[in-house]
C-alpha cells in the first residue's frame, strides 16, 4: 500500500490563538528581571545582571517557540488521528492484524506532521528547564566547578544545591520534578530522544534471556501523547509561580 503524506499540509492557515486554548501557558508572562540580583557589589551586580538579562531572553524566545510547536501540533491532532483504537485483529479483510484500520491518507499525513512538532515539542520543554536552571545558578551564585565533569549545570543539579540557600524553594520545586506529569514528560521525551518514539507502533520482539516472543508491539495514542504535553506545560506553569512567589519575595 502507497501512502501519500504531506508535510507541513496548510501549516500557513493555522490560527494560533484557536490551537493554543490547552495551553496552560500560552498568555503566561514571566516577569521581568526576576532573577535579577539586588545586592553586592556595584560592578559585579552589573555584569551578573546583564547576564541573567541575556538568559532571560533565551528563556523567552524557548518559551514562544515552544508554544508554536504545542499550537502546530494541535492542529494536526484536531484535524483528526484516528488511533483510539490503532491496532484490530482480526481485520477489516481478514488479516490476522491490521495496524492503523481507521486511516486515510489524510489521516497518515495527520499523524506524520503530529509527531513532528510533538519531537521537537519535548526536546524545547526540557531546554526551558535547563535554561531556568541556569538562571538559578546565577541568581543564587551556586557553586559550580568547572574542572569536574559530573558538576554539570542543570534544572536538577540547581534544585539540589538550593537545599543550601533556599531550603523552601528547594522543597516547592522538588515536589514539582517528582510530579506524575512531570514524570510522565520526562519519559515520554526520554522515548522520543534514547528509546523507541511513543507515536510508531514497535515491532512486537521481546527477547529475554532464555528465549522470546512476537507480537503486537506497543504504540501511545495521539490523545494520550496530548495529555502529557499539556501535564508537562502545566509543570512549566507551576515552576513560574513557584519561582515568581520565592524570587519576588527575596
Amino acid at each position: 500500500m502507497t501512502i501519500h503524506i504531506k508535510p507541513f499540509e496548510n501549516i500557513e492557515e493555522i490560527n494560533l490563538a484557536l490551537f493554543s486554548k490547552d495551553n496552560p501557558i500560552a498568555d503566561y508572562e514571566l516577569p521581568s528581571g526576576l532573577f535579577a540580583k539586588e545586592e553586592g557589589n556595584l560592578f559585579f551586580k552589573i555584569l551578573l545582571n546583564n547576564e541573567v538579562r541575556h538568559w532571560e531572553y533565551l528563556l523567552n524566545n524557548r518559551l514562544l517557540a515552544l508554544n508554536l510547536d504545542f499550537a502546530y501540533s494541535m492542529h494536526y491532532f484536531e484535524k483528526g488521528i484516528p488511533d483510539d483504537e490503532w491496532c484490530m485483529s482480526p481485520g477489516f479483510k481478514g488479516q490476522s492484524v491490521q495496524y492503523y484500520p481507521h486511516f486515510t491518507d489524510e489521516h497518515f499525513s495527520n499523524l506524520h506532521n503530529f509527531s513532528y512538532f510533538v519531537d521537537i515539542f519535548f526536546l524545547k520543554a526540557f531546554t526551558v528547564f535547563e535554561t531556568l536552571g541556569h538562571l538559578l545558578y546565577k541568581h543564587y551564585e551556586l557553586p559550580h566547578d568547572k574542572d569536574d565533569w559530573r558538576d554539570q549545570i542543570s534544572f536538577k543539579s540547581a534544585i539540589f544545591k538550593l537545599n543550601k540557600v533556599n531550603p523552601t524553594l528547594h522543597k516547592e520545586l522538588k515536589e514539582i520534578t517528582k510530579s506524575k506529569p512531570f514524570s510522565d514528560g520526562v519519559s515520554m521525551r526520554n522515548n522520543i530522544a534514547h528509546n523507541h518514539p511513543p507515536y510508531e507502533i514497535s515491532s512486537g520482539v521481546k527477547i529475554k534471556e532464555n528465549g522470546g516472543s512476537f507480537g503486537i508491539g506497543d504504540y501511545t495514542t495521539s490523545k494520550e501523547i496530548r495529555r502529557v504535553m499539556i501535564g508537562l506545560l502545566e509543570s512549566i506553569k507551576q515552576t513560574f509561580e513557584v519561582l515568581d512567589k520565592n524570587l519576588t519575595a527575596v
